[in-house]
């Protein structure tokens, strides 16, 4: 292949001109390398296409996928944001409902105190008012309005006479006339205690 110094270097025989075997031939090299030339320029040019359709593809493509990484990344820290809020405001919202329930359970637990300490006054009432009524109720039936005197009973019963009486009622009669003196003895004994 011939190089630009080959060109500048050639010297052609003759004497009064240029020999034309020789010109020829230099001419049909030059043709031959610049043909050599041109073809691989046009081979190199088609490469040089092929190679920046390539490459514009693959930067479209580099471009396209910094494009999806970056949406991705984005799309993740935005969906990360949104999972840490959510569990935040799900942290809160059980903290809060949390502090309700508490907060419930304190003023159902006063209540049941409440209810319970107005129960037990109100046993405690009753209890007491139940004490004075039997100690009434006592004091009633120990006084003497309350004790009968069989003594002072036949000025207010007629007593039929012996004849009119039946058998069984004679014996019954003897009784009685013995029960006011038993009942005094007893309440002379109650007077003593």
């Amino acid at each position: 292949m011939l190089t630009p110094i080959d060109i500048q270097s050639k010297v052609f025989k003759g004497g009064l001109g240029y020999d034309r075997k020789d010109v020829d031939s230099f001419i049909t090299e030059i043709i031959e390398n610049y043909e050599n030339l041109y073809k691989e320029n046009v081979a190199l040019n088609k490469k040089i296409e092929s190679l920046t359709t390539a490459l514009a593809q693959y930067k479209t493509i580099e471009k396209s996928l910094q494009k999806a990484l970056l949406l991705a990344q984005k799309t993740s820290d935005d969906i990360k944001n949104q999972a840490k809020a959510s569990a935040q405001l799900i942290e809160e919202e059980a903290h809060n409902r949390a502090e309700q329930i508490v907060a419930d359970a304190k003023t159902e637990l006063g209540y049941i105190h409440r209810k319970t300490m107005a129960l037990t006054q109100q046993y405690d009432l009753y209890r007491a008012q139940f004490e004075q009524l039997a100690r009434t109720q006592i004091a009633i039936l120990k006084s003497e309005t309350f004790q009968l005197k069989l003594s002072n009973m036949g000025e207010y019963v007629e007593s039929p006479s012996k004849e009119e009486m039946p058998e069984g009622a004679k014996a019954e009669e003897k009784t009685e006339e013995s029960e006011p003196e038993r009942k005094e003895a007893e309440k002379d004994e109650t007077a003593d205690e």
